[in-house]
C-alpha cells in the first residue's frame, strides 16, 4: 500500500487513457493505431482482427501499437485492442478504413483553355477516388451555388436558360461566353477520404466577324442551301399526293373486308363470359372494376395499430461497407451503404423498380441499457422521423429485429461540416486542417450567411413541431456538394472528437455549447437550441475553431456558473449578425430571439451580403474595362 494515496496499484482498474478510435488509410500508405491503458500493475496489450483472429500479413502488433506497413483493401476491417492484468481485462474495438483519396485526371492543374466569344463551353471535371468523389466549381475562388445571378443546377427549373449551369456529372457548362467570362476556374473533388482541388484559366477572345470574298462564300453556300431545301420541300408533297390518291382508289374494298372482321368479332364478344359482373378486357378486369379483397385501408390502418416504429424497421442486411466512425452516447456509429431502390421495394413505394442506387447512411447503434438513454434514443427516432425538410437529414430506418438496434440517418457525400471547414482553412492553418495543396477555396461571406441561414431554417423548422435538437454543433452538420447544410445528430461522444464533450452528473453533454440552465439544470428548451446555433454559426465564422480553446474545461464551467464567459467576435463577421449572436447568447433564455425571428434576420443578411457581393464583382468588372 503507497502510504501517500492509501491504496494499491491493482485497486486501479484499467481503462483506456485515450480509448483508441477508427481511422481512415490511403492506399498503399503505413500507418500506427496506439491503444495506451492506464492501471493496473503491468497490463499487456496486444491487437486482433475481428475479435480475436491473428492480425493480417503487412500488420503487426507492439506495445500496444497496431501497425500496418503498406495498407491494401485486404487490410480494411474491424481490430480489436484487449489489455489483460491478472483477472482484469477491458477491450476496444475500432475500425480501419483504407481509401483512395480524390485525384483529379481532368482538368490539369493550371491548365490554359482559349475559347471564342459566343461559343456555349463545357469544362469537364473528372475525379476518381474510393468512395467516389462528388465535384463543386468556383470562379476566382467564388464557389458557385444557386444564389448567384445566373448560376443554376442541371435539374433546376431554370437549368434551359441559365448561363452558368452545375452538370450532373461535375461538368460545368457556360453559356454564350463573352470576355467578362474569362477567369480563374477551380474544381474541388471531395469525399469522406478528403478534399482536393484543379485550377484552370479560361480565356475568351473576341469574335472576329468574316467579311470580303468569305463572306460572299457564306452568302452563296446559303443560298445554295436554301434552293435544296425548296426542291425537298416540293418533291415530298408531290410525293405524299400521289400516296393519298392511291389510298383513295383502295378504300372501298378495305373497308368491305374490316367490316365483315368486325362482325366476327362482335359475335364472339356477346358469348364472352363476365367475370364478377364486370366486362373482360385481355383477361383482365377493368381498372374501375377490381374483385373484392382485403382492403388496403384496413391493412394500413392494421400495421398503425402495431406500433408507431414499425413502419420504420427494414433488415440490417441492406447495408453494406460498413465503417466504424466513433462511439456515441448509445453505442458505436458507422457510417455504411444502403440501396435506396431496395427500402423502395420493401415499403413497396415510388422509385420500387428503379436503378440501384445506393447512398451513404449514418447508422447509431443501440447497445446500452440505461432507460434514460433508451428515452433519448427514442426521441431522436421521433425527431428525425417528424422533422421533414430540406435541411434536416431523414430518418431511413430501424434496424430492430435484433440486437443492437440501428437508427439509419441520412448522410451526405461531403460528410461534416466541421472537418469541411478545416480543409477549407487558410494555408497558415493548413497544418492544423491536415489537407493538402491545392487547396479547396475558403468560404466567402455570402457562403457562410447561405449555411447560416440553412442551419437557421432547420432549426426554426425544429421549433416549429415542438422539437428540440439539444446538440446543435458544426460536428454535427452535413454538407452536401452543393453547399447545401443539413442538421444531423452524430454525437461522436469518444473518439476524435471527444474533447467537445464533458462528463457532468453522469451525463456527457457539449459544454462548450451549453448554455447555463443545460449545465446546472438539464433544462433543455428551443432557447436552449438558439443559444447552441449561435455558437455552430461562431464556428462558421472562425473555420471550426474550438470555443474557449485557450481555457480548460474546468474553467469554462466555473465562468459559466459566474457569468464571466463571454463569446468573442470573429474579425471577418459581419456587425449584423454579430448582433444576432450576441441576443441569442443572452444568459436568460427570456432574452434569447425565437428561432423564426433568427431565421428572418438572418435572411435579410443574406441577402445584403450576396447584393453586396455582385455590386463589388460589378465594379471590379467595369474597372477591368
Amino acid at each position: 500500500m503507497s502510504p501517500l494515496t492509501g491504496f494499491t496499484p491493482q485497486n486501479v482498474e484499467l481503462r483506456f487513457a485515450p480509448e483508441p478510435y477508427s481511422r481512415k488509410m490511403e492506399l498503399n500508405s503505413s500507418g500506427k493505431i496506439h491503444c495506451k491503458v492506464a492501471g493496473g500493475v503491468s497490463p499487456t496489450i496486444q491487437w486482433y482482427l475481428n475479435d480475436a483472429d491473428p492480425l493480417p500479413d503487412g500488420v503487426t502488433s507492439a506495445n500496444g501499437t497496431l501497425m500496418v506497413s503498406e495498407a491494401s483493401k485486404r487490410h480494411a476491417g474491424l481490430y480489436t485492442c484487449k489489455a489483460v492484468d491478472g483477472d482484469k481485462k477491458i477491450e476496444s474495438k475500432i475500425t480501419l478504413d483504407v481509401v483512395v483519396s480524390p485525384r483529379i485526371t481532368e482538368p490539369v492543374q493550371d491548365q490554359n483553355v482559349q475559347v471564342t466569344a459566343g461559343q456555349d463551353v463545357v469544362l469537364n471535371c473528372v475525379a476518381s477516388g474510393d468512395p467516389p468523389p462528388t465535384m463543386q466549381w468556383d470562379k476566382n475562388s467564388d464557389i458557385l451555388t444557386q444564389i448567384q445571378n445566373g448560376v443554376a443546377n442541371e435539374a433546376s427549373a431554370n437549368a434551359s436558360t441559365a448561363s452558368v449551369v452545375l452538370l450532373n456529372n461535375g461538368s460545368l457548362l457556360l453559356r454564350n461566353v463573352s470576355e467578362k467570362t474569362s477567369a480563374h476556374y477551380g474544381c474541388t473533388a471531395g469525399s469522406a477520404a478528403g478534399l482536393v482541388r484543379h485550377e484552370l484559366l479560361l480565356t475568351v477572345a473576341p469574335r472576329h466577324e468574316s467579311n470580303g470574298v468569305a463572306g460572299k462564300a457564306v452568302v452563296v453556300s446559303i443560298s445554295v442551301a436554301g434552293a435544296y431545301m425548296v426542291l425537298v420541300l416540293a418533291l415530298m408533297v408531290y410525293c405524299r399526293r400521289r400516296r393519298l390518291k392511291r389510298r383513295q382508289r383502295g378504300e372501298k374494298m378495305e373497308l368491305e373486308m374490316v367490316e365483315g372482321r368486325e362482325k366476327l368479332v362482335e359475335d364472339g364478344e356477346t358469348d364472352a363470359v363476365k367475370v364478377n359482373g364486370g366486362p373482360a378486357q385481355n383477361g383482365r378486369l377493368l381498372p374501375h372494376e377490381k374483385d373484392s379483397g382485403p382492403d388496403n385501408s384496413e391493412v394500413s390502418r392494421a400495421s398503425k395499430k402495431s406500433g408507431n416504429f414499425e413502419r420504420l424497421s427494414l433488415p440490417r442486411t441492406l447495408l453494406t461497407d460498413p465503417i466504424t466512425l466513433g462511439r456515441g452516447e448509445f453505442g458505436e456509429v458507422l457510417l455504411a451503404k444502403i440501396d435506396m431502390s431496395q427500402v423502395a421495394k420493401l415499403r413497396k413505394s415510388e422509385g420500387a423498380d428503379a436503378e440501384p442506387n445506393p447512398r451513404p447512411v449514418l447508422v447509431k447503434s443501440l447497445t446500452t441499457k440505461d432507460e434514460v438513454q433508451l428515452a433519448e434514443f427514442r426521441r431522436q427516432l421521433d425527431v428525425f422521423g417528424r422533422a421533414r425538410h430540406s435541411n434536416v437529414v431523414a430518418l431511413i430506418g430501424l434496424c430492430s429485429e435484433m440486437d443492437p438496434h440501428y437508427m439509419l440517418l441520412e448522410h451526405t457525400d461531403w460528410g461534416d461540416l466541421k472537418s469541411f471547414l478545416l480543409a477549407t482553412r487558410g494555408p497558415d492553418l493548413e497544418e492544423e486542417a491536415g489537407a493538402s495543396s491545392p487547396r479547396p477555396p475558403a468560404l466567402r461571406p455570402p457562403h457562410l450567411a447561405l449555411l447560416a441561414a440553412h442551419l437557421a431554417a432547420a432549426a426554426a423548422h425544429l421549433a416549429g413541431h415542438r422539437l428540440t435538437h439539444r446538440d446543435i454543433a458544426a460536428r454535427n452538420c452535413l454538407i452536401t456538394s452543393k453547399l447545401q447544410l443539413k442538421l444531423s445528430c452524430p454525437a461522436l461522444t469518444r473518439g476524435p472528437l471527444s474533447r467537445e464533450y464533458y462528463k457532468l452528473h453522469d451525463q456527457v453533454i457539449p459544454l462548450r455549447w451549453c448554455p447555463l440552465e443545460v449545465v446546472l439544470e438539464g433544462d433543455y428548451s428551443t432557447k436552449s437550441d438558439v443559444y447552441m446555433y449561435a455558437a455552430t454559426v461562431w464556428e462558421m465564422y472562425t473555420q471550426a475553431e474550438l470555443p474557449f480553446a485557450k481555457l480548460n474545461d474546468s474553467s469554462v464551467l466555473d465562468r459559466l456558473k459566474t457569468g464571466a464567459l463571454e463569446w468573442s467576435v470573429p474579425a471577418s463577421m459581419p456587425q449584423s449578425v454579430a448582433d444576432i449572436l450576441k441576443r441569442c447568447w443572452s444568459q436568460s433564455p427570456t432574452d434569447r430571439p425565437q428561432f423564426a425571428e433568427v431565421c428572418e434576420e438572418i435572411n435579410t443578411v443574406l441577402q445584403e451580403t450576396t447584393s453586396e457581393n455582385a455590386s463589388t464583382k460589378s465594379q471590379k468588372t467595369d474597372e477591368d474595362n
